[in-house]
C-alpha cells in the first residue's frame, strides 16, 4: 500500500475513534448513570450500561461501527416513558396509541421511522414500569431520547417532592 494511502487511512481511523468517544460522552451526559460496561463489549465496539440501577431503570446502550445506537432500557416508570416519548415525538405517533401514551394504558406500542429506519418499541407495563427499545438510531437522536427520559424523570421527581 502506498504510504500516502496508509497515512490517510490511519488519520481516518484516528478521527473515527475520536468520533466514537465523543458519541459515548454525549450519551453518558444525556443519561446520568450511564457508563462503560465493565465486561467486554458484546455486539458493538462500545457498550454502555446504567451503573446506578433504579436511577432510571436498568439496561444498556450499544454504539456500533456505523455510528448507530441500540437502546434497551427496562424497569423505567411508565409515566417517565410516556412523558418523554410524547414530548419528543408529539401525540399519536406510535401504533396503537391514538392519544398521549400516558392515556394509552399498559401495552406494547411501535413506531417505525422511515428516516433513519429506526424501530422504536415502547412497553408500558401493568405494574407501572415498562421498557423502551430502539434499534439503528443515529447518535444525535439517541442523545435526544435519553435526555428526554432524564428530563421527564427529573420533572416528575421535583413534582413529587413539591407535593409530598
Amino acid at each position: 500500500m502506498k504510504p500516502t494511502v496508509l497515512k490517510a487511512l490511519e488519520e481516518w481511523k484516528e478521527a473515527w475513534d475520536a468520533t466514537q468517544e465523543r458519541a459515548v460522552n454525549a450519551l453518558c451526559l444525556a443519561l446520568p448513570g450511564l457508563g462503560a460496561s465493565k465486561t467486554p463489549a458484546y455486539c458493538c465496539p462500545h457498550t454502555l450500561v446504567i451503573d446506578k440501577p433504579n436511577i432510571l431503570g436498568e439496561g444498556k446502550v450499544c454504539i456500533d461501527d456505523d455510528g448507530l445506537a441500540t437502546i434497551e432500557l427496562t424497569d423505567v416508570p411508565n409515566a417517565v416513558i410516556a412523558e418523554a416519548v410524547d414530548a419528543l415525538f408529539g401525540i399519536g405517533w406510535f401504533d396503537g396509541a391514538d392519544g398521549p401514551l400516558d392515556e394509552a394504558g399498559p401495552g406494547t406500542y411501535y413506531y417505525d421511522s422511515e428516516q433513519p429506519r429506526a424501530e422504536y418499541v415502547v412497553k408500558l407495563g401493568e405494574n407501572d414500569v415498562g421498557s423502551i427499545g430502539v434499534d439503528c438510531l443515529p447518535i444525535g437522536w439517541a442523545g435526544e431520547l435519553l435526555e428526554a427520559l432524564t428530563a421527564a424523570r427529573e420533572r416528575q421527581e421535583q413534582e413529587a417532592a413539591a407535593t409530598g
